[in-house]
């Protein structure tokens, strides 16, 4: 039987997906330096989804918790789209999608009409007689879209002959911090391991009115670091017990407390993280088996062939230090066949900012943050989450 390899890169809404999924990366990865984009893996699988049917289309809308109604899919992503673009462009904050059709194959006519219309990306032939010009032809639109932060999400391997398309997510934030770490004041410091092990680090250090609190039931500080001129904020969840990690992660999925304001000696590591990973496992182990296999139904996609999906590799990179404006942080997904590539990129958040002293609101509250050992963070708004995971060792 001949397999048709898709490549596709996308990203979603958050839900009990993304948490889901989360908490299976966060725990598959507990020893390494992670960051994810679980927005990005969720648009990508969604927009494969509209193409998929029988006993594949189940287990997909099982997993990512979908209607029956793809149209209500699309309707969802249509607003969720709609709604990024038209909101005030403060800060930098990007999602765009692409698909590449293997020239000699075509999309079902309702496929492409609808993730041109809901997911808002444009289809694009590909000739694939030279898998190095196709590779680059793709790695170029992720370069451009993550602002060079994400190189390649292919290779002249996954850009073979008997590739389909490739659909393509990508995701790019850019924020400074609200309140400005002063560089003169990042000092060496020692963060200690889960595994009782020393490790120096540059910790920077800041003295302001954050949003904090101890949280009982994570066991637990919060505290939320706000963008400037942005609705996004990270928040950096950290457990009062330096082995801690692994037990809080599996709490903090729909996190919302509100929290108080107060003073804050915050003392927080700088730090630069690069992931990537194969998710063939993580989402077999979610549920999302036939897609893999010899017996995936994909009809609704291509007219012709039998295609599955053969990998899911997802891409990241963040960097967090005193300036914020020079980088960026950003996410790509990537579906390969279904050669299956999820590519989420994330590309550094730096902290900056220049609006002088922060003003204490609180002055009889006060509380020290220190992250001296290993945490979890997120970067959102109030209703999505683009960007996740953990920092355990410098």
């Amino acid at each position: 039987m001949k397999f048709i390899n898709l490549i596709l890169l996308a990203t979603s809404v958050t839900g009990q997906f993304t948490d889901d999924f989360y908490k299976q990366l966060a725990k598959d990865n507990a020893n390494k330096n992670l960051i994810s984009s679980p927005l990005s893996v969720d648009i990508a699988l969604r927009m494969v989804y509209m193409g998929a049917g029988g006993k594949t289309a189940q287990e997909m809308r099982d997993v990512l918790k979908l209607p029956a109604d793809t149209q209500k899919v699309a309707r969802k992503y249509k607003k969720f789209l709609t709604y990024l673009e038209e909101r005030e462009k403060v800060a930098i904050l990007n999602i765009a999608n692409r698909i590449y059709v293997n020239d000699r194959y075509s999309i079902v006519p309702e496929f492409n009409q609808v993730v041109n219309d809901s997911f808002k990306a444009e289809a694009e032939a590909i000739s694939v007689n030279d898998p190095d010009k196709a590779a680059s032809i793709i790695n170029k639109w992720v370069n451009d879209q993550t602002r060079s932060r994400i190189k390649t999400i292919v290779t002249n391997k996954d850009t073979s002959s008997n590739m389909t398309m490739v659909l393509l997510n990508a995701i790019y934030f850019k924020g400074q911090w609200k309140y400005k770490f002063d560089p003169e004041e990042t000092k060496k410091a020692n963060f200690k391991t889960a595994d009782k092990k020393t490790v120096p680090v540059q910790m920077m250090k800041l003295i302001g009115s954050f949003k904090v609190a101890h949280v009982k039931a994570l066991d637990a500080k919060v505290i939320e670091l706000p963008y400037r001129n942005s609705s996004l904020f990270m928040v950096i969840f950290l457990p009062n017990k330096v082995d801690g990690l692994q037990k809080l992660e599996k709490k903090i999925a729909g996190f919302s407390t509100r929290l108080p304001m107060w003073n804050v000696n915050l003392k927080l590591p700088k730090f630069k993280i690069e992931f990537s990973s194969e998710l063939k496992g993580v989402l077999g182990t979610m549920g999302i088996k036939d897609a893999f296999s010899a017996n995936a139904n994909f009809e609704g996609l291509v007219k012709t062939g039998e295609p599955r999906i053969s990998k899911v590799i997802h891409k990241a990179f963040i960097e967090v230090n005193e300036e914020g404006a020079k980088k960026s942080t950003a996410a790509v997904t990537g579906t390969l066949g279904l050669l299956s590539i999820l590519h989420s990129l994330q590309p550094t958040i730096k902290s900056a900012g220049s609006i002088g002293p922060i003003v204490l609101r609180l002055t009889n509250l006060h509380m020290d943050f220190t992250a001296d050992h290993p945490f979890a963070y997120v970067i959102r708004d109030k209703d999505t989450i683009y960007f996740q995971g953990h920092f355990v060792r410098p």
